[in-house]
């Protein structure tokens, strides 16, 4: 029988299951809600998120846990030992042979194939990772910085009710971002997205995302949002470069759904601060979904030698489906 490889990335706004052979035909694929167990919802419910798409993408293959060779879980909210244990206790009665990381990790092989280097997750918040010869380390909750989707509309708040207090200067997103959030006024905003109740998340934050970088060839005060998280990017990539013993020039790999094409205002931005500031960092762009890094790595995990055809056609077949 052929060898066939699970992963699963689970994030703040959805989840992936695929499963693989060891030379890239994807033989099954899913798509459900969130799978962090720190979302809203809680942690029984991403669990059930996650093993209902195992389950259905098993299924669809007329599969079992046991035909699986190995299985690379990328889970967003896998933070502390406690949560690596919560998510142990529900997959490793099913699962004789897989690894449980961080999503940051889930890019990865998405910039080197050997699973060197630095993962840059850019979705509804960020998921940064790196392995090198010394360790392999996810930042996680090491971030104390919001970024992301979710941390540039928060940060693009703040400068709205800086710039009312008189401590910043105007900016056209107190125009635009009020009536996204059902409100008329900066203080009415502020009290939607803060009263008791409120249903403001994470994930909401993010939707706004794209209205926020409409501006950002009209507004300083945007412009300036986004090179301040392409800085607070760039210390963090110095940070796990030197944390897990890799040399220049550090490949470091971006991709999510906040910098869907190369062309990307952050991305662009982050380009701009490596070279400026000269810090020995390869970026690579990736329009990969972190589904096909966390593939590779079950791939790589198992004994296989994925090879950059076994990428593009897991890039290929991850897109079409």
């Amino acid at each position: 029988m052929t060898d066939l490889f699970l992963a699963v990335d689970a994030g703040n706004t959805k989840t992936w299951a695929g499963l693989t052979t060891a030379e890239g035909d994807l033989v099954g694929l899913a798509r459900g809600g969130v799978g962090d167990i720190y979302a809203p919802a809680g942690p029984e419910a991403a669990k059930a998120v996650v093993l209902s798409l195992v389950s259905d993408v098993l299924d669809s293959a007329g599969l079992g846990p046991s035909d699986i060779k190995h299985a690379a879980f990328r889970l967003a909210g896998v933070d502390w030992p406690s949560d690596a244990e919560f998510w142990s206790a529900a997959l490793e009665p099913l699962f004789s042979d897989l690894s449980i990381k961080n999503d940051g990790f889930a890019l990865v092989r998405c910039g080197r194939l050997d699973g060197q280097g630095i993962s840059v997750v850019l979705g509804t918040g960020a998921a940064l990772a790196g392995r090198g010869p010394a360790k392999e380390w996810a930042l996680s909750w090491w971030l104390q910085h919001p970024l992301g989707a979710a941390g540039l509309v928060s940060e693009a708040l703040r400068a709205v009710y800086r710039a009312e207090l008189g401590m910043a200067e105007s900016t056209k997103l107190a125009a635009v971002l009020p009536p996204l959030f059902g409100a008329s006024t900066p203080e009415e905003m502020l009290e939607t997205t803060t009263a008791r109740g409120n249903t403001v998340t994470f994930a909401a934050l993010a939707a706004h995302a794209p209205s926020v970088l409409a501006l950002i060839d009209d507004d300083p005060v945007v412009a300036e949002l986004v090179n301040t998280q392409a800085e607070r990017l760039a210390d963090y990539a110095v940070s796990l470069a030197r944390t897990c013993g890799l040399a220049d020039p550090v490949t470091v790999v971006v991709g999510g759904g906040l910098v869907r094409e190369p062309q990307a205002p952050l991305f662009a931005a982050l380009r701009r601060t490596c070279e400026r500031r000269q810090l020995g960092l390869d970026l690579r762009h990736t329009q990969d979904p972190a589904l096909v890094g966390a593939l590779l790595d079950a791939i790589a995990e198992g004994g296989g030698d994925p090879s950059e055809a076994v990428r593009s056609r897991l890039s290929d077949a991850t897109r079409a489906g």
